[in-house]
Order: structure tokens, then C-alpha cells, then sequence
């Protein structure tokens, strides 16, 4: 079962190139990267929405004033992820773009596995875990070789 969620994770990240350039171009289309971010995250909110009223699924605001603060700013780091993605992908490419905000995520997932945040389960930081990660790193370098040495 583990290879169908890789498999299924493997296609919605490929969805993340897509929607960089997508957002990208309305920027572009707009001429502003901000506007662009909130028509992409209103039409997100609304398609959420929908889902959410279709559900009829309750909802508790005193379970959500409970919450921890910091399970509230999915939707911010969200928000300046795609802003600077809308920004950045015009000025390196989507390929430059995408392989950098990998290598972050993967950076900071192992660290974060490493210490158990937000209640994860621990998985220490490894050998192969390391070398994982150079691998990622070293595969910023090549895909943005030319455009270092053009720098």
C-alpha cells in the first residue's frame, strides 16, 4: 500500500510545477504577483468550500479557538510559497524553481522527522538520510549549472 500513496504523491507534487507556471503566467497576465496569489487562493477557498458544505460535516469554532496557534498558518506559509514562486519562476524557470523549494522541503522534512515535530513520528536523522539529501543538493547544482556559470 505504501508504493500507492508514494505513487499518488509522486503525481500531486507533479500538480506543484504545474501550478507554479500556472500561477506564474496569470501573474505575468496581471502584472502583479500578490493579485495573482489571492485569485489563486480564492479560487482554492472556494472550491474548499464547496467540498465543505457538500460534506456536511460539523464545525466547531470553540474546537478551533482550542487549537494551537501554530496549526493555524498552513494557509500563510502556503500563501508565500506560491507568491514567490509567481515571482521567481518568469526569472529561472520552473525546472530552477521547483528542484530549489525541493531541496528545502527535504532539507527541513528530515530535521523535522528528526525531532518529531508536531507530534510526527521520530525517524532519526541516517547515513542514507544524509546522503539523500547531497543527492537533492547536488541536483540543484546540475540543473542550474548553466545558469551559474552564465552568472
Amino acid at each position: 500500500m505504501t508504493i500507492v500513496f508514494i505513487l499518488i504523491v509522486v503525481f500531486t507534487g507533479s500538480l506543484i510545477a504545474l501550478q507554479g507556471v500556472v500561477n506564474a503566467y496569470l501573474g505575468q497576465q496581471i502584472g502583479n504577483p500578490l493579485q495573482a496569489g489571492l485569485i489563486s487562493f480564492g479560487l482554492g477557498f472556494f472550491v474548499l468550500l464547496v467540498l465543505v458544505l457538500l460534506q456536511r460535516a460539523p464545525f466547531s469554532v470553540t474546537q478551533l479557538a482550542n487549537t494551537p496557534k501554530i496549526a493555524l498558518i498552513g494557509g500563510l506559509l502556503g500563501c508565500v510559497y506560491v507568491v514567490s514562486v509567481i515571482y521567481i519562476v518568469p526569472k529561472v524557470g520552473i525546472a530552477s524553481t521547483v528542484i530549489a523549494a525541493l531541496c528545502g522541503q527535504i532539507i527541513l522534512s528530515v530535521i523535522m522527522d528528526h525531532f518529531g515535530f508536531l507530534n510526527l513520528q521520530v525517524s532519526r536523522i541516517s547515513v542514507t538520510k544524509v546522503v539523500g539529501v547531497g543527492f537533492v543538493l547536488v541536483g540543484v547544482v546540475l540543473v542550474n549549472l548553466q545558469k551559474f556559470q552564465q552568472s
